[in-house]
């Protein structure tokens, strides 16, 4: 397991183990390798930008998943976003040399980067709009495209914008709480979402049944515009509705990079994750998942970057 340790990851991990298949991390975090590894789960320390240091150290596995992520927060500048996609290629790389050495299954993690027009419903048939930050993933894309016609054997998990009590969401909801966020412009913009343990479990699922060569859209099964989504959580939270800001204020804030992506029009179908992965979600709309999410943040019940 490839960011085993992170936000999504750390939930998968502990399904994995629940439903009592044994799991090894690669985490290069000595910290979060303690808390797993008094949980019975293998670690492997080691830096995904430095193969070399660890990949003879991993043993047979029946499945790689890698959902390692570089994350930055805030403007993002040319260079950092070079930065972005030298280490999002990189990410790439290290797992299709582990699933090939190990000769199993392969499970990578893209994103729903689609764009749609008024009307339409994009599925896995539809090609990948890279825009803005997206745009870290042309190379890897390049070295995805090689290894399936080599025949390696491949899952690709197609997410939408994860939410949940920790990670980058907890960051929205300490800003909303303190009056610091808000909505860019109109706002009618569709971008798919998904529940964190909902998602959680799709991954479960595709290690189970391993469906190589095929990829599945990982959303809820209401598509709804950004202005909705903030203004439910802000609801949820006992608050007023959130200020629009202006986009040229939004452009100075956020720069071009994230920007354009906050922007994309996106609505996705679940239809085939349903169908073929036999997925159930908890939280089949943006509003029962925000619900159950707001009340375990003011519960203070909050899986960190380390882990639960």
């Amino acid at each position: 397991m490839l960011g085993g340790t992170g936000f999504l990851g750390s939930r998968i991990v502990s399904r994995l183990s629940s439903h009592g298949h044994e799991v090894t991390i690669l985490t290069r975090r000595t910290d979060a390798a303690e808390y797993f590894r008094n949980r019975s789960i293998e670690i492997i320390v080691g830096d995904l930008m430095e193969p070399d240091a660890f990949i003879d150290n991993i043993s047979s596995q029946d499945c790689v998943i890698s959902v390692a992520m570089p994350l930055e927060f805030g403007r993002i500048s040319k260079s950092k976003f070079a930065q972005i996609k030298q280490r999002t290629t990189k990410f790439v790389s290290t797992a299709l040399t582990i699933g090939k050495k190990l000769d199993c299954p392969t499970i990578l993690t893209l994103g729903t980067a689609y764009s749609t027009k008024q009307g339409q419903v994009a599925d896995e048939s539809w090609p990948l709009v890279r825009t803005g930050l997206t745009k870290a993933g042309e190379e890897a894309d390049v070295l995805i495209a090689r290894a399936k016609k080599e025949g390696q054997p491949l899952i690709i998990m197609l997410p939408g914008q994860i939410y949940g009590p920790g990670g980058q969401f907890l960051k929205m909801y300490e800003m909303m709480k303190n009056g610091r966020s808000g909505v860019f412009g109109r706002g009618d913009n569709h971008i798919p979402r998904v529940h964190v343990d909902d998602c959680a479990q799709a991954f479960v699922l595709a290690v189970e049944k391993q469906p190589v060569s095929e990829s599945f859209i990982i959303a809820d099964d209401t598509p709804c515009t950004t202005r909705e989504f903030t203004e439910h959580m802000a609801e949820c939270m006992g608050l007023p509705k959130p200020r629009t800001i202006p986009m040229f204020i939004a452009r100075i804030v956020l720069g071009g990079f994230l920007l354009s992506i906050m922007q994309i029009d996106c609505v996705v179908t679940n239809e085939k994750a349903k169908r073929e992965l036999d997925w159930e979600l908890e939280y089949p709309s943006y509003k029962e998942g925000l619900k159950a999410t707001i009340e375990n943040l003011h519960e203070g019940t909050v899986l960190n970057q380390s882990g639960p």
